[in-house]
């Protein structure tokens, strides 16, 4: 049981040929906007599933009308420049 197995995986990466100007910030949407948007998104789901749980269509719709406007702000803010500023390339 103490033989050596030889190992057929990938080679080891030639760190030469990686480009790190362009993965050295991804841009994952960590903004103003982003986070903010999100946030409101996850407040109005939320209230859809309290509203779903109970039985109650009214809060339900309240919570898609959340979302919808957690999208809006979202886009508002990345619109007066508060979102991620876009690549050059």
């Amino acid at each position: 049981m103490s033989q050596s197995v030889a190992r057929n995986g990938a080679t080891d990466l030639d760190k030469s040929t990686i480009d790190y100007a362009a993965i050295a910030d991804p841009g994952h949407g960590n903004s103003v906007a982003g986070w903010t948007g999100v946030i409101i998104m996850l407040v109005g789901v939320t209230i859809g599933c309290v509203g779903f749980t109970i039985h109650t269509a009214t809060i339900t719709y309240v919570g898609v009308g959340v979302v919808a406007l957690g999208l809006i702000v979202g886009l508002i803010l990345r619109a007066v420049g508060l979102g991620n500023k876009p690549k050059n390339k």
